[in-house]
Parts: structure tokens; C-alpha cells; sequence
């Protein structure tokens, strides 16, 4: 996990993923989705995206046109979910599928 300058990068490191945790209040907003797809457009992994709230339907857009999964998370109950199309697929199949 990232803390401090690296946050900027991202928080999560995977042999083929990057991947944000958005542990806040509010809807994930198209500024994150842009951010997220400037870095694994150079890093070359998939980007996922885990969300506590809700995405703007703007957001989910541009993810699915980036190949970007959002996955909504509930940490009390433990559960994890796809928010977009991509994220939905990767449920499916499992992540490294």
C-alpha cells in the first residue's frame, strides 16, 4: 500500500494490476478515472478502481471506454462488487482470469 508522495501513483502494486482505494464519502468523479488511466497507460498493468460510495455515471463511462474496473466495496459486510462493465467482467471471471 501507498502512503504520502506515492499516493499520487497509486495504492495497490500487483504483477498485472494498479490499483486506488477511494475510502471516502461522495461519488468517484471522472478527475480519479483520468488520473488512473494516465498511469496504467504507462505502466502498462489494468487499473482498478475500489470505491466505498457510488461513481458518477460519467465516471463508469469513461472506465469502461479506458478498460478501467470499478469495484464497489462494503467493508463491514466484506463483499465486493463490479460498478461498471469492466469491473463486473473481472468479478466474473475472477481478477486474474
Amino acid at each position: 500500500m501507498a502512503k504520502g508522495e506515492s499516493r499520487q501513483s497509486c495504492d495497490l502494486y500487483a504483477h498485472g494490476y494498479l490499483g486506488w482505494v477511494e475510502n471516502k464519502r461522495g461519488n468517484l468523479g471522472l478527475e480519479a478515472v483520468e488520473r488512473a488511466a494516465l498511469v496504467v497507460a504507462a505502466d502498462g498493468r489494468r487499473g482498478l478502481i475500489f470505491i466505498r460510495a457510488g461513481a458518477l455515471p460519467q465516471a463508469v463511462d469513461r472506465a469502461d471506454a479506458l478498460g478501467i474496473a470499478i469495484f464497489g466495496f462494503d467493508p463491514e459486510g466484506g463483499t465486493l462488487d463490479g460498478v461498471n462493465l469492466v469491473g463486473r467482467e473481472l468479478c466474473a471471471v475472477g481478477i486474474g482470469g
